[in-house]
């Protein structure tokens, strides 16, 4: 795997976040319906005031409506217009198996942290940011093994080995495929123990993942 960071130059909310320069864009998910690709994503800030209007006027998006707001952030939906839809990197990102582990924006650009397979992916992706007449600023590339990822997130071996045997035998799976004590069997190990190795690492992943990044 190889995770690159970089900062893209890209039109979607360039308008709105120049004009406001103390917002912060947290992106949450992309989806795609058809034609429309719509984009969830939080914006931080201290002041809120004029900003429907910005967004109103930004010809990158369209329909912008507030979700729900909870202090300083607020969670917008909105379509992707114009020059935001059709240089949209997403779709790009998905076909070359990248996984985004943050997304942010302000009035610098878009910054990005993404995981790839492989370099020839992101040299791929990078390839159509030229082609989209993109400014991709480089920050770093770093190769990660699997125990780098694990020790980032702070899961053991065992805890890792635990998650992955919950999806392989289909103990999450809806409706449940496996049971506890089959999940102890294919870890040779007593339900028991299964039991407390699997919540242990979910309690860690949530801790060193969701927990982490909202704070």
């Amino acid at each position: 795997m190889l995770l690159a960071e970089f900062t893209l130059d890209h039109p979607i909310l360039r308008e709105t976040l120049r004009s406001r320069p103390g917002l912060r864009v947290v992106w949450e998910r992309s989806d795609t319906s058809g034609e429309r690709r719509v984009v969830l994503c939080w914006v931080e800030g201290d002041d809120f005031d004029g900003l429907d209007a910005a967004l109103e006027a930004d010809p990158t998006v369209a329909d912008p409506t507030v979700l729900t707001e909870v202090g300083g952030r607020r969670l917008y939906r909105f379509d992707l217009a114009d020059e935001g839809h059709q240089k949209s990197v997403y779709p790009v990102m998905v076909e070359e198996s990248g996984v985004i582990r943050s997304l942010t924006a302000d009035a610098s650009g878009w910054h990005f942290r993404v995981e790839f397979p492989t370099r020839v992916a992101f040299d791929r992706f990078r390839e159509v940011c030229r082609e989209y007449d993109l400014d991709i600023s480089l920050g770093r590339i770093l190769a990660e093994t699997p125990a780098e990822r694990d020790a980032a997130f702070g899961l053991t071996a065992p805890q890792r080995e635990a998650l992955r045997a919950a999806v392989d035998t289909g103990y999450l799976s809806i409706p449940r495929e496996a049971s506890l004590a089959e999940l102890g069997d294919a870890l040779d190990i007593s339900q028991n123990a299964a039991s407390e190795r699997f919540r242990r690492g979910v309690e860690t992943l949530v801790q060193n993942t969701v927990i982490d990044g909202e704070s």
